[in-house]
């Protein structure tokens, strides 16, 4: 049977810090390109301490999992974004608009005020147990959640919607694609297929971008490694189509240093291998300056830069992946 794929665009938009968003002072436009720094974070299962129903069976009547143990939790997640000093923070596997008020509020008090977040925004599927956020020191407009009903003969798993957004800075615009695709849970093979409904979704949202002056920045956890994408023509780029009718979308993957080899480590560490799932793609009229995995704090390994997965009977650790962060010019 033909798939019937219908794509669905709503928009949500999360108001944090609401009275600093009101009285923020909106910058004038400039000609000069701006800069930002960009940091991206699946951050493991991030449930608060209410019981909703819809998380993961671990964080459900846990004597582990309390008020105390989701504190500690936020204090350490701050903590690490603090080290990152990023303008903007994407973060996977939030579970709900909650808890990126708790992120925000644990972030709050920064003396500089340039420093801190004022703008977030936030989206899941309904139903869903985990989400993506984006946490930034600019104004965030339009944002716009765009989502997947496909009707085929295998039932459409849970799929995490995928969130677009604008970042503005002196009137200078930055559009964000945040992305957090089928896991390879239930095998890497069998559940391709949705990711590449993922991709071809990604691929028409951007395919009218890629042209002009329009700076376009798609991330996060991919649940698929750098080698599993098709390799564009030139040296370092990606090209996202998963059977696009039209010619799909190419695209620069940060992964690949100037000189054509890939940045080490990778991401996220499985089986005794390290796999390259988390990401930034950059096309149209962005200029790459830097790209780093973030692998000096204590959210990792010091000497094998391993992630430090949360184990939740114990309370300890951080994420099972490793940050990433990037530096544009736009």
């Amino acid at each position: 049977m033909k798939n019937i794929i219908h794509l669905f665009y709503s928009v949500l938009m999360v108001s944090l810090l609401s009275s600093c968003m009101a009285s923020a002072d909106h910058e004038s436009y400039s000609e000069k390109a701006q800069e930002i720094k960009i940091a991206c974070w699946n951050t493991q299962t991030f449930f608060d301490s209410m019981t909703e129903g819809t998380e993961y069976a671990e964080f459900i009547k846990n004597k582990s999992w309390n008020d105390e143990a989701y504190s500690i939790r936020l204090e350490r997640l701050a903590s690490a974004i603090k080290e990152f000093d990023a303008d903007v923070v994407v973060l996977e596997e939030i579970e709900n608009e909650s808890v990126m008020h708790d992120i925000a509020n644990f972030l709050a008090g920064e003396w500089n005020s340039r420093k801190a977040y004022s703008y977030a925004c936030f989206a899941k599927e309904k139903g869903g147990s985990i989400g993506v956020g984006v946490l930034s020191r600019f104004e965030l407009a339009s944002p716009t959640v765009h989502a997947m009903d496909i009707r085929c003969d295998t039932e459409m798993p849970s799929m995490r919607p995928l969130l677009q957004v604008t970042v503005l800075k002196a009137g200078h615009e930055l559009t964000l694609f945040v992305n957090h695709w089928k896991s390879m849970s239930g095998g890497k093979e069998e559940t391709e297929i949705w990711r590449q409904h993922q991709e071809e979704l990604l691929a028409r949202r951007m395919a009218g971008m890629t042209s002009g002056n329009a700076a376009v920045i798609a991330c996060g956890d991919f649940n698929r490694d750098l080698g599993d994408f098709s390799a564009g023509e030139e040296s370092g780029t990606v090209f996202l189509n998963a059977g696009l009718d039209e010619e799909g979308v190419s695209v620069r993957s940060l992964w690949y240093a100037q000189s054509g080899s890939v940045v080490e480590p990778g991401s996220y560490y499985y089986d005794g291998e390290w796999s390259r799932i988390d990401h930034f793609f950059a096309s149209g009229a962005v200029e790459v300056l830097d790209f780093n995995v973030q692998t000096d704090g204590p959210w990792c390994d010091g000497t094998t830069h391993i992630p430090e997965r949360y184990m939740i009977y114990s309370g300890k650790g951080y994420s099972d992946h490793l940050p990433i962060t990037c530096r544009v010019r736009f």
